[in-house]
């Protein structure tokens, strides 16, 4: 599996209310499977202010998608690694040639590159 290429990374916000950038855009095609970063359950699909979006929970955690399309139902068991949506559906700055990830804690954003990277580790002897 390759790392995705990030377009556009995290802007935290100054408030909640602020302007931000509060995810990732990832270079993605119209059509491309969206692989479930973390093993949890489908917790929305549908609309949100006109875009296409597809949510998994795990624990406090929901990982947002959009433009974004699945069959899957809600509540849906998703496996880490698995496809569950493609990239498809409106978007309102992503359109064809990107996906936006979110994380979310709470009410609180988290930055999604920090889970694009690949942690090796290893115990080494005295």
């Amino acid at each position: 599996m390759s790392r995705p290429v990030i377009a556009q990374g995290f802007v935290a916000p100054a408030t909640q209310w602020s302007a931000g950038h509060r995810g990732i855009d990832l270079h993605a095609q119209a059509g491309d499977d969206i692989l479930a970063p973390v093993s949890g359950v489908v917790s929305f699909r549908g609309k949100v202010a006109l875009k296409s979006v597809v949510s998994i929970a795990r624990g406090s955690l929901t990982f947002t998608f959009e433009p974004a399309a699945t069959a899957l139902p809600i509540g849906a068991a998703v496996i880490r690694g698995d496809a569950f949506a493609s990239v498809g559906g409106e978007s309102d700055h992503c359109e064809s040639q990107c996906i936006h990830w979110g994380i979310r804690r709470g009410d609180e954003y988290v930055d999604p590159a920090t889970r694009t990277v690949s942690t090796r580790i290893v115990l080494k002897s005295p």
